[in-house]
């Protein structure tokens, strides 16, 4: 499945889900917009699952390559990405580091996703700008836990 074939799945009813809540808190009330990056189109159901629970989520698109997430990011403002370590192509290392390259995107957060433990791996994200590291399979505590922990950092930088 395509990237462009595949963007926004569910955005419409997210969208349509969001604005028929009405909460107080302004995390609540602001919309961001997240890419997913990964060739896996389970991972890309399993975050979207993951992601509809989160009230903030207002766009959700899809790349299945470090090239696609490349050209989307230059096509749109993304609040949020979370990258797949293993692609085709060029690698969640080196995207990571040619999104820091571009001015807007120097404080968004970058989650990394990977099947790799290796504590290597880790810092070989952090050292190309990745904002924290994600193992899989994903687990719907820890990932709501960090979803939570972006959610608050979003408000504080878009509200600051």
């Amino acid at each position: 499945m395509n990237s462009y074939t595949q963007q926004t799945i569910n955005s419409e009813k997210n969208q349509n889900d969001a604005s028929s809540e009405v909460d107080t808190n302004t995390k609540d009330t602001l919309s961001y917009r997240v890419l997913i990056v990964d060739d896996s189109v389970l991972i890309h159901r399993a975050l979207d699952i993951e992601l509809t629970k989160a009230p903030f989520i207002s766009n959700k698109d899809y790349a299945e390559s470090g090239e696609d997430c490349l050209t989307l990011i230059n096509q749109h403002q993304y609040d949020m990405i979370f990258l797949d370590i293993m692609m085709p192509g060029i690698d969640g290392f080196e995207t990571c580091n040619e999104i820091r390259k571009i001015a807007s995107y120097k404080k968004v957060p970058i989650i990394m996703l990977s099947a790799k433990t290796s504590p290597l791996d880790e810092v070989k994200g952090v050292i190309s700008g990745c904002t924290t590291y994600l193992t899989k399979p994903i687990i719907h505590e820890d990932f709501q836990k960090l979803l939570d922990r972006m959610g608050n950092w979003l408000e504080n930088y878009k509200t600051a």
